[in-house]
């Protein structure tokens, strides 16, 4: 007998129970003592799973396969035609017409690694411009690009990026180490400013609270209450209502400056020390991806 099991991962088991030439059926009431089992596993090819096929009829289906790999080779055709021109825009100097054509070949052919090569060739002038390297989304596109291109470029310039690589990290180690004892320096004082208004703001916002309450008790006495006394007080609360609310205006606007204080002390460009790691940082994020690749970034 043969039991054939499809599980959950696409094996097929195929479980054969042998006596001889004979087949047992294993299942059958009183058959013979099931002998030892022979098993074999079947693995089937992953298929990709693609929606715009489902429903076809095999002649529909055989149609659009067709369509596609026709269109797969006219685009293929066209990248190469493209790649040509680059190269020929190249080898006059030409460097911006050149790398628009080897972009429109990339654009019909993503994986045409000869367009590829040829796009930095282009873009860094045959490798005499670095600062390509430098703008983060020239570094994620090379990042990701077939391996063959970045072994290309690595080749080409790889050992000057290293280079600069380690200057760069030389540079940027003690410069974090003094930018981050400075920040912390003056997160503490921009703190403690900060604090001192938010307190002052407090006790006179609250101040001014009590004296409108005084002020709106003191009105509900004036018609119960027979003379001026209610009416003075409601000038003198409201008087007094009036005097902590600009002081406390006064208090908020300096709680405006500080609070700015705070978070402008968080950013690195707030200091030539600042700016200058976060140059660093920039251009050595850049150099990761391009000489370590995409999955290395963070």
């Amino acid at each position: 007998m043969e039991e054939r099991i499809i599980d959950n991962e696409r094996e097929i088991k195929i479980k054969r129970r042998r006596e001889g030439d004979d087949v047992v059926d294993a299942l059958a009431d009183g058959g013979e003592e099931a002998l030892p089992e022979e098993e074999l596993v079947l693995e089937l090819p992953e298929e990709e799973y693609d929606e715009d096929l489902v429903g076809l009829t095999p002649s529909q289906l055989k149609e659009e396969l067709e369509r596609r790999e026709r269109a797969l080779r006219e685009a293929r055709e066209e990248s190469e035609k493209l790649t040509l021109a680059g190269a020929e825009k190249l080898g006059e100097g030409a460097f911006e017409e050149a790398e628009s054509f080897f972009a429109q070949a990339l654009a019909y052919d993503p994986e045409n690694a000869e367009a590829g090569k040829g796009v930095w060739q282009a873009r860094t002038k045959e490798f005499a411009d670095y600062e390509p390297f430098y703008q983060k989304e020239n570094a994620e596109e090379l990042g990701g690009a077939p391996e063959e291109v970045r072994a290309f470029v690595k080749e080409r310039a790889g050992a000057r990026l290293e280079g600069e690589r380690e200057a760069f990290r030389a540079e940027e180690r003690p410069l974090r180490e003094k930018v981050e004892e400075s920040m912390e320096f003056r997160r503490g004082y921009f703190r403690d400013n900060r604090n001192y208004f938010l307190v002052r703001f407090g006790i006179f916002f609250g101040l001014f609270a009590l004296c409108l309450v005084g002020a709106g008790i003191s009105a509900s006495f004036i018609y119960s209450t027979r003379g001026i006394t209610p009416i003075v007080l409601i000038a003198c609360f409201g008087g007094a209502a009036l005097v902590m609310l600009a002081v406390a205006i006064v208090f908020a606007r300096k709680l405006v400056v500080a609070n700015r204080l705070c978070r402008e002390n968080e950013k690195l460009s707030s200091t030539e020390d600042g700016a200058r790691l976060a140059y660093l940082q920039d251009r050595l994020h850049c150099l990761d991806l391009v000489l370590d690749g995409a999955e290395r970034e963070d």
